[in-house]
């Protein structure tokens, strides 16, 4: 066998085996993952009248850098509602520290009365915030 031969040979399949080995990978979702985040301070108005909109400033920790906002979840009975903040975090690599973010809640009701917000510090602990409608 000639070696011209012989080198274009290894040549083809070098060249093979470098171009299936750049295919593009697809994203995974081994990075993005949601986690309750404890409450740790809420801002706002106590009080206000019927129909009346007010936001609400929640405070809550994350458990590394890549940590965001995600959303609330609400569950409703009578006049109190328990919130948990949902967050995501999205990322491979994060910073290693723990910052508290910020989102705001959307308060409204449109008949008068007292009503607690009970959002979630912990397993079974709440930070309560009452707002008076009238």
């Amino acid at each position: 066998m000639n070696k011209k031969y012989l080198y274009q040979v290894f040549f083809f399949f070098f060249l093979i085996i470098t171009l299936l080995g750049c295919e593009k990978k697809q994203e995974d979702d081994s990075c993005l993952s949601f986690n309750k985040a404890p409450v740790t301070k809420i801002e706002g108005s106590n009080s206000a009248l019927v129909n009346q909109e007010i936001i609400l400033t929640v405070s809550f920790g994350c458990y590394n850098g890549c940590g965001q906002f995600g959303s609330f979840d609400e569950v409703i009975s009578g006049n109190a509602t328990t919130i948990t903040v949902n967050t995501k975090y999205e990322g491979c690599v994060c910073t290693q520290d723990a910052p508290i973010r910020q989102a705001s809640y959307k308060f409204k009701k449109s008949q008068a009365g007292t009503f607690d917000l009970k959002f979630l510090q912990a397993e079974n602990t709440y930070l309560i915030h009452t707002i008076t409608v009238q």
